[in-house]
């Protein structure tokens, strides 16, 4: 059965779901050197050594401590963050997957001009090597230039990423693979999560696109 994004993030953390309906903040311990945040439109929820539960507690403004300028005053100095990351859900299908076709891995051949046309970094964020298959991709002239796919997280989430040729942003690839991605994990009855980073305006563009509704930010640290 398909779970909520509350369900999701309450199990992935080790709270209640309704940490995240509550309009307060929810501490929660970690033990190791590092912080993560999830803030949605309503509850914080902040996993931190409990050390600094006592700063998290004392932040003004508990939906700003997934801004690095609020973070920051908090955890040592010279951390690491991850993020901040958007982070959206739809249960529909949405868009149109034409001219997308499905691969095996992301090891196919037909995807290595597509992977050293994007940096490291790019190819890490779009987590293909951990999708289950199939993932999809999309062509312009017969060059794979977009590829997308999902993770099953907690036998119950399709995380989906994302890679697109920076030559062809802009232009519906990334949508249209992404469109396929969506329609067969709901399919798969799976709930479609997506996630970018903040920063990245044309990755939120696709998920406005297919209907993907903000559900929380999140910013980590270590150090």
């Amino acid at each position: 059965m398909t779970c909520t994004p509350e369900e999701f993030w309450a199990a992935r953390l080790g709270c209640a779901a309704d940490a995240f309906r509550a309009e307060k903040l929810t501490l929660l311990d970690r033990p190791d050197e590092a912080v993560f945040v999830v803030a949605t439109a309503r509850g914080v929820v902040a996993a931190a050594p409990p050390a600094l539960h006592g700063e998290f507690a004392r932040a003004a403004d508990p939906r700003a401590l997934v801004t690095w300028e609020a973070l920051s005053a908090i955890v040592p100095e010279g951390a690491r963050t991850v993020g901040a990351a958007w982070i959206g859900y739809t249960s529909r299908a949405a868009g149109s997957a034409e001219g997308v076709r499905p691969l095996e891995s992301a090891q196919d051949a037909a995807l290595t001009a597509l992977r050293a046309s994007v940096t490291a970094e790019e190819w890490r964020h779009a987590n293909l090597e951990a999708v289950e298959p199939p993932l999809f991709a999309c062509a312009e002239d017969g060059v794979l230039v977009s590829a997308s796919g999902y993770q099953r997280l907690l036998e119950r989430v399709a995380h989906i990423g994302v890679v697109t040729s920076p030559a062809s942003r802009g232009r519906g690839a990334g949508r249209r693979a992404v469109a396929a991605v969506l329609a067969l994990a709901l399919e798969r009855g799976l709930l479609p999560q997506y996630q970018t980073l903040v920063a990245n305006e044309p990755a939120r563009r696709i998920a406005a696109a297919l209907g993907f509704a903000h559900f929380a930010t999140t910013l980590g640290a270590r150090w």
